[in-house]
């Protein structure tokens, strides 16, 4: 394949996943809401749509297209890939019915915090925070990973998402997050403290690999009034962090 053609490939693909993150932000929409959403003609917007439906990635029920069950599967194949993802979600289980909230087990992807298992001792719930990207300057999970990562890796992080304001409690200013960082190395966890959403806090600590590097973090999160002080979160999270780091090392 020439250069040019190679380019256009690019631009092709770039497009049709642009379009799927469109659908997901909008939550499912029609041609029209979803070409407005993009600055896209719509007739250049309907190619795309046609290719992506029929492959699975995109399905239509009346006039709004949705995202189709193929990402679904996709998704949960990436999800096992690995056979220490389904050692954390044990754990992430296990912590769950001892502290009676909510606990997430997620992994750094391109300079995001991604949730891959959300437990509860409720077996009716399915985890809806699943697959959910978090920036990393304002979860407790991204934090005890940023916390962990060497200087290099932390700044290209923030270089590349900077530090968007979600709620009054973000940390927007670099020098304060480095100063937050500090003392998240310094105690052995993260705390988010509403900084994502209002009313939900938590309390992260990172999980290594035997090398050294960061495997992940595993969370516990509620609302405020009703979560143990974070030291006693903290120490419950370490107990289980450290039993999965000795399961992970034996693989």
């Amino acid at each position: 394949m020439d250069r040019e053609n190679d380019g256009e490939w690019r631009k092709t693909t770039a497009m049709s996943l642009r379009i799927v993150d469109a659908i997901e932000e909008l939550g499912g929409a029609t041609l029209s809401e979803i070409a407005d959403h993009m600055s896209l003609s719509s007739s250049t917007l309907y190619t795309h749509l046609n290719t992506l439906e029929e492959f699975g990635y995109v399905t239509k029920a009346g006039d709004e297209y949705h995202l189709g069950l193929n990402l679904f599967h996709l998704g949960e194949i990436a999800r096992y890939r690995d056979d220490r993802y389904r050692l954390a979600k044990e754990k992430a289980f296990e912590l769950a019915d001892v502290t009676n909230e909510e606990v997430n087990f997620a992994v750094e992807e391109n300079g995001r915090s991604i949730i891959l298992f959300d437990e509860t001792n409720n077996p009716a719930s399915e985890g809806y925070q699943v697959g959910r990207y978090f920036y990393m300057h304002n979860s407790a999970s991204g934090k005890a990973m940023l916390a962990e990562f060497d200087e290099e890796r932390r700044e290209a992080v923030l270089d590349r998402w900077g530090l968007p304001q979600e709620t009054e409690n973000t940390i927007v200013d670099r020098d304060e997050l480095r100063a937050e960082l500090a003392r998240t190395r310094e105690r052995g966890y993260a705390v988010n403290d509403q900084e994502a959403l209002e009313g939900l806090r938590s309390v992260a600590v990172p999980v290594d690999d035997p090398d050294g590097g960061v495997f992940g973090s595993l969370d516990v999160s509620g609302p405020p009034y009703r979560l143990p002080p974070d030291e006693e979160l903290a120490g419950l999270l370490q107990d289980v962090v450290d039993e999965l780091e000795a399961s992970i090392a034996t693989k």
